[in-house]
């Protein structure tokens, strides 16, 4: 329906910039070292942008482009630096760039601030940074700036950033409020009805004679890219398992300390289940207790009190003093099954706390969980040799050694595949490819041939591999004598989709013309089925949009009287379309409707709120552009390297 409304209204609001800022509020730390930052004159020489007095060099931009260049590869492994330049990559990312420094200055003119705790309070909520516990983990902070090399400044000066551009865009983009006024017109819209007619000009009625050898050959090599086969990558590579490890069977010493380190978990143990309730006062304890002693159920009681009480399973005593007091715990496990304990008092209160039940766990002997114990080993033994075969493959390629001597050096099986698409296929070849494979394709598709060899775990801590791209084979068309019936159907499937789409036009301009669609389509040439009737309600078009029923959306594009030429979506030929008669609609009788429109148009205004926030911020902290350097920067990346 957004889609719609944007077209109905002929909006013009910065939808990619809004997303741009959403992203950017999801705090996904942009990690780029911001250099050549400084305050002086305009945006000149190897600066390609001034915001409000802050300098952007050129290489900050690369850097940038560069990043998110490998980002968009991680979707498209096929695409290509100069692909992503011409598909207009860098002018997205300087527009981010400028629009995300000008709205950080407007921010701080306003007195909007960010203080370290805010820093500090994201960085221990983002999921990459937490542990095992679920709680911040300072190490997995510290690994995570190792491998995106930035430092802790780097990412505090992104997020800083971040939090500026969330307190100026969130109650900007989040307080659209429509108007019944406003939406009542949107709504009438939708329930709109129109009837008319199709008349269909079927392609297949022009196919006409055979091309001719040189026609074929012409129409082959104009067409070239839709026969061409994907670039294709031979591929190197061996492959590291874990299960390779797991053989290794432990010794008796090794049983034995494994047992010794986890005695504690097969000693013997007791656990209790207790209801319990919490009170104020001493006096209000010992009433309650009298009474759950005297066979009122604890529940009962508590709720007599205005309390409520709650039932804890399978409780140590450890774990209910850490829950209660050791007090409170040494009182209840002092106290037999079925029976109440004493009112014993902790820092939250006054406990009366039930035995509901008691369990008994005999302990384990070392000949018992012998079997538990040798799988346990065989497990740590395995991951700890396969995290050391990675390490072992992985220092290997970071001091140097190639590819042959890491697979000799590791006593590995060396593998090279047949040429393959990105996706891990083969050319022509169906399906899914296995994900072993598809993991590798990847890598290789992300190196060139004079690249060093990577390591990749392509399962996690199961398998990994070491990869290295042999050969890249570009992409080209099939031999026309291979595919030459293909491209004799194309040729005069085009051919008569051409003719088709002459005979809709020329009967569509007769139709406006005053002549009516029978006639006009009786005077086309060539024998055409009768016109179909064709009708509709405007809402319709959000369910079944106006590419997948293109008659529907010509029949809501023209006025009464009219008629329009639109190509059928299946490409089998071509639709006149002629309006007859429109029922305008009036929502005002369905409240429910008018709600809908309204909820769905206020992101609608979110958008255009946060549009116009990002240009006010613009024009009030001043964006200069060095559009010569960001010429020159998009000159480098391209290589001067033919068009794609």
């Amino acid at each position: 329906m957004l889609d719609l409304f944007r077209r109905l209204s002929k909006s013009k609001a910065g939808a990619f910039v809004f997303a741009i800022f959403i992203a950017a509020l999801a705090l996904g730390f942009v990690m780029s070292d911001v250099q050549n930052l400084g305050l002086g004159g305009g945006a000149t020489g190897d600066t390609v942008a001034e915001i409000g007095g802050t300098k952007v060099g050129s290489a900050e931009l690369r850097d940038r482009v560069q990043r998110a260049f490998e980002t968009a590869r991680r979707e498209r492994p096929e695409l290509t630096i100069q692909q992503f330049v011409r598909q207009g990559g860098v002018d997205q990312v300087l527009a981010q760039l400028t629009d995300t420094f000008a709205l950080e200055a407007f921010a701080k003119q306003q007195g909007i601030g960010v203080s370290r705790k805010m820093e500090d309070a994201v960085i221990a909520a983002a999921p990459a940074f937490r542990g095992l516990n679920g709680q911040f983990d300072q190490s997995q902070f510290e690994q995570f700036l190792v491998t995106q090399r930035v430092s802790e400044k780097q990412i505090r000066a992104d997020l800083a950033r971040d939090l500026y551009l969330a307190q100026l865009l969130t109650p900007a983009t989040g307080g659209g409020f429509v108007p019944v006024s406003l939406s009542l017109p949107y709504a009438s819209m939708l329930l709109e009805q129109r009837q008319g007619r199709a008349q269909f000009v079927p392609a297949s009625a022009f196919r006409g004679t055979a091309p001719t050898d040189v026609q074929l050959e012409g129409y082959y090599r104009a067409n070239a890219a839709r026969y061409a086969v994907l670039e294709r990558r031979v591929i190197r590579y061996a492959l590291l398992r874990r299960a390779s490890f797991e053989a290794v069977a432990p010794t008796e010493a090794e049983i034995a300390a494994a047992f010794q380190a986890s005695k504690s978990r097969y000693a013997g143990r007791e656990t209790r289940t207790i209801s319990q309730v919490v009170v104020a006062t001493e006096a209000a304890a010992r009433a309650i207790a009298a009474q759950v002693s005297g066979g009122t159920p604890i529940a009962d009681a508590a709720r007599a009190a205005g309390l409520e009480a709650v039932t804890l399973a399978d409780q140590s005593q450890d774990a209910f003093a850490r829950a209660t007091a050791p007090g409170v715990a040494q009182a209840v496990f002092a106290t037999a099954q079925g029976q109440v304990a004493p009112p014993t008092r902790s820092g939250l209160g006054w406990h009366v706390a039930r035995v509901d039940a008691v369990t008994n766990t005999a302990a384990r002997t070392l000949d018992q969980v012998r079997p538990e114990l040798i799988e346990q080993i065989r497990r740590e033994k395995a991951a700890t040799g396969f995290q050391e075969a990675v390490a072992r493959l992985e220092d290997a390629v970071g001091d140097g050694a190639t590819f042959d001597e890491v697979v000799a050096a590791n006593l590995l099986q060396a593998q090279t595949t047949p040429p393959l698409l990105a996706s891990g296929l083969e050319p022509d070849a169906a399906g899914q490819p296995p994900t072993e494979m598809a993991a590798i394709a990847k890598a290789g598709f992300a190196m060139e041939a004079t690249d060093d060899p990577v390591v990749e775990q392509l399962v996690p801590e199961q398998v990994a591999a070491l990869v290295k791209t042999e050969r890249v084979q570009p992409a080209a068309p099939k031999p026309l004598a291979a595919i030459r019936d293909r491209v004799l159907a194309d040729y005069q499937a085009e051919r008569g989709l051409a003719e088709a789409r002459r005979i809709a036009t020329a009967i569509a301009e007769r139709v406006n013309g005053g002549t009516a669609l029978a006639q006009a389509a009786g005077a086309a040439g060539v024998a055409l089925p009768a016109a179909a009737p064709l009708a509709g309600r405007r809402g319709e078009l959000l369910r079944e949009n106006a590419t997948a029923n293109p008659q529907l959306g010509a029949l809501f594009s023209v006025r009464q009287g009219r008629a329009r030429a639109v190509p059928a979506a299946d490409r089998s030929g071509w639709y006149v379309v002629q309006l007859d008669t429109v029922a305008p609609g009036d929502a005002r009788g369905q409240p429910a409707l008018v709600a809908s429109t309204r909820a769905q148009f206020a992101p609608v205004l979110g958008q255009e709120y946060g549009a116009q926030l990002v240009r006010a911020a613009r024009a009030a902290v001043g964006v200069d552009v060095n559009a010569a350097a960001v010429a020159r920067l998009k000159s480098e990346l391209l290589g001067n390297a033919p068009a794609q």
